[in-house]
C-alpha cells in the first residue's frame, strides 16, 4: 500500500525555499537612490532623484561627483542635502515615473530634476532655461506641471565599446550554443539511453523520433561564453561586478530540477515548481529583485510589508519559469518566443543604462539562436525541461531586476510581453481543475499550440512520415510568433505607460479566448489554414 504523506525530498525542498526567503527578507534589496537638494538664487529650489545603484559607496560616490558639477556650474548655489535612499515614497515614486507632478520638471536618461518656488513663473523659467542649455549633450524636456511627462531619449552608446561588445557576446554565446548542440547531437548514441524521451505516447509529445532533450545544456554554454567576454571587455564597458555570477548561481536549483527530471524523467511538478521558486530566492537575496510595485493600489500597498513582496516575487519567478515551460512544445516556439521577449527587455535595458540586463539578456539571445539553428525547423535536439526552466528564469528574473533597478519602467511591461505564457497557464490550470475536474498539474493535450497542430495544421503523429511531422511540428510557431512580436512592439512603444499596457495586455487575454474557443469548436476557417 502506498504512503499518503509527502516524500521527504519536499520537505527538504520547502526548507530551503523557507530558508533562501528568509535571507532576502532579512538582507533587503542593496540598491540605493542618490537623492540630493540644492537651493539656487532667486528662492528656487532643486531636487534631484537619480536611478538606483547597486551599492552605498557608489550612491555616495554619485552624489559627490553631482555636487561638485552642480558648484562648479552655479558658485552661488548651496547643497542643502545629501543621502542614498534605499526606499522611495509614493511622491518619489512618481517622480521617477510618468505620472503628472505638481512641480516643472527635467527628465534625464539617468533621473529627474525637480524645480520648485513659492513664485511657480520662477521654477518653470529655470526648467526652461537648463532645457535650452543641455540640448547640445543631450536631449532633455522641460515638463510644465500637471502634464504627462514623456520618456527621455534613449542613451546613445559612447564610440563603438558598447556595440563592438554587443556584437562578441552575442557571437561567443552563439557559437558555443551551436557547439554544444553540435556535440550532443554528434554522440548522441553514447548518451541516447539518458537524454531521449523514448515515449513518444505521452499527450505532450508531438515529435516523430527519439530526440535529445538536453539543450539546456547549451544554453548554459551560451551563458558562460557571454560571461567571458564581459570580463575580457570589463575595462571597455560599464562594471557590473559580480552581478552576472550571482545571477547564475541562482538559476542553478531551477535549471539542475528541470535537467534532473530529463534524465530520469522521475522529477514531479511540485518538486520542479519549489526549485524554481528557491532560484526565485536566491535571486532576491544576493540581487535585490523583489517587486515592490505593480501599479495596483491594494497590491501596491501590500508590496510595501517586505515578508509579502518576497513571497510575492518568488511565487511570480517560478510560476514565469513553469510558465515557459509549458509552451515549450513545438520547434522554436518556447525559444523563438523568448528571442522576441528578450529583445524587448535589452531595447529597455539600454535606455536605462542598466549594464547586467543588457549583457545578460544579449547573451540568452545568443545561446537561443545557436540552439534554434539545430531545433527549428529541422528539430534535432529539445530545450527539455532543463532548458525550459532556465530560460524562464531568466526572463522571469530580467523583468523582476528591468523593474526594480529602475522605477521608470512599469511593472506591465514585462507582464504584457509575457502575458502569452502566463495567461497559458493561468487559463490550463482553471480549464483542468474547473471544466475537466482534474489536478491542475495534469498534462494533458489542449494546450493553445498544442490545438493549433491538431486542427489547424493538422500534423499526424502515426501516419509515418518522420518529415512530414517534424515540418508540421516546426509550423505551430509561424503561428503564434507574429502576435508575440505585435505584443512586445506594443510593450516597447509604451513600456512607462501602464494604463496603456494593462489595456492591451487585457485585449491580449480577449483574443487567446476567442481563438481559444474558436480552435475548440472547430468552426473551419480558411483563413486560419
Amino acid at each position: 500500500m502506498l504512503s499518503s504523506k509527502p516524500p521527504i525530498s519536499l520537505f527538504i525542498l520547502a526548507s530551503l525555499l523557507i530558508f533562501f526567503s528568509g535571507f532576502a527578507i532579512y538582507l533587503k534589496p542593496t540598491t540605493h537612490f542618490p537623492h540630493a537638494v540644492l537651493t539656487a538664487p532667486e528662492d528656487l529650489q532643486l531636487t534631484f532623484l537619480l536611478n538606483p545603484v547597486p551599492s552605498k559607496e557608489s550612491c555616495e560616490q554619485t552624489l559627490e561627483t553631482l555636487g561638485n558639477s552642480l558648484l562648479t556650474v552655479c558658485p552661488a548655489c548651496q547643497i542643502q542635502k545629501q543621502q542614498c535612499l534605499q526606499a522611495l515614497d509614493s511622491q518619489q515614486q512618481n517622480y521617477l515615473s510618468i505620472a503628472p507632478i505638481p512641480y516643472p520638471s527635467t527628465r534625464l536618461p539617468y533621473g529627474v530634476v525637480i524645480y520648485s518656488s513659492l513664485r511657480p513663473n520662477i521654477a518653470l523659467a529655470a526648467c526652461q532655461k537648463n532645457e535650452q542649455s543641455m540640448q547640445h549633450s543631450s536631449k532633455v524636456r522641460c515638463h510644465a506641471p500637471n502634464t504627462l511627462r514623456i520618456a527621455p531619449d534613449p542613451v546613445k552608446p559612447k564610440g563603438t565599446n558598447l556595440v563592438l561588445a554587443a556584437f562578441w557576446i552575442l557571437v561567443a554565446a552563439g557559437a558555443a550554443s551551436w557547439f554544444i548542440c553540435y556535440l550532443i547531437i554528434r554522440y548522441e548514441h553514447l548518451h541516447g539511453h539518458l537524454s531521449h524521451d523514448h515515449d513518444l505516447s505521452g499527450p505532450q509529445k508531438f515529435h516523430a523520433l527519439p530526440t535529445p532533450r538536453i539543450g539546456g545544456l547549451a544554453l548554459v554554454g551560451g551563458l558562460l561564453g557571454g560571461a567571458g567576454v564581459v570580463l575580457l571587455l570589463q575595462s571597455r564597458i560599464t562594471y557590473i561586478g559580480d552581478s552576472f555570477g550571482y545571477l547564475l548561481l541562482a538559476a542553478i536549483p531551477a535549471f539542475f530540477g528541470g535537467m534532473l527530471e530529463d534524465i530520469t524523467k522521475n522529477v514531479g511538478v511540485l518538486q520542479r515548481l519549489i526549485l524554481t521558486m528557491i532560484s526565485g530566492a536566491i535571486g532576491a537575496w544576493l540581487l535585490g529583485g523583489i517587486i515592490v510595485q505593480l501599479d495596483i493600489p491594494i497590491m501596491d500597498t501590500a508590496l510595501q510589508w517586505l515578508p509579502f513582496a518576497v513571497a510575492f516575487t518568488v511565487l511570480a519567478v517560478g510560476g514565469v519559469t513553469n510558465a515557459i515551460n509549458i509552451i515549450d512544445g513545438y520547434n522554436g516556439l518556447a525559444g523563438g518566443f523568448s528571442v522576441i521577449a528578450l529583445t524587448a527587455i535589452i531595447w529597455v535595458a539600454a535606455q536605462m543604462n542598466d549594464m547586467l540586463i543588457l549583457v545578460v539578456g544579449l547573451s540568452m539571445i545568443g545561446a537561443l539562436l545557436g540552439f534554434l539553428a539545430w531545433n527549428w525547423p529541422r528539430g534535432k535536439i529539445f530545450l527539455g525541461d532543463g532548458g525550459a526552466y532556465l530560460l524562464g528564469f531568466i526572463l522571469a528574473e530580467l523583468s523582476v531586476l528591468l523593474v526594480a533597478r529602475n522605477p521608470t519602467v512599469s511593472p506591465w511591461f514585462p507582464l504584457l510581453l509575457l502575458a502569452y505564457p502566463i495567461f497559458e497557464t493561468l487559463f490550463s490550470m482553471y480549464r483542468r481543475k474547473w471544466l475537466h475536474n482534474t489536478t491542475p498539474g495534469h498534462p494533458d493535450a489542449l494546450h493553445l499550440h498544442q490545438l493549433i497542430f491538431k486542427r489547424i495544421i493538422r500534423g499526424h503523429i502515426g501516419d509515418g512520415n518522420h518529415q512530414r511531422i517534424t515540418r508540421n511540428n516546426s509550423r505551430v510557431a509561424s503561428y503564434i510568433l507574429p502576435v508575440a512580436t505585435l505584443a512586445a512592439f506594443f510593450a516597447a512603444l509604451f513600456w512607462q505607460d501602464s494604463s496603456m499596457l494593462m489595456l492591451a495586455t487585457l485585449i491580449g487575454c480577449a483574443i487567446y479566448i476567442f481563438f481559444y474557443r474558436r480552435i475548440i469548436q472547430w468552426r473551419k476557417q480558411k483563413w486560419l489554414r
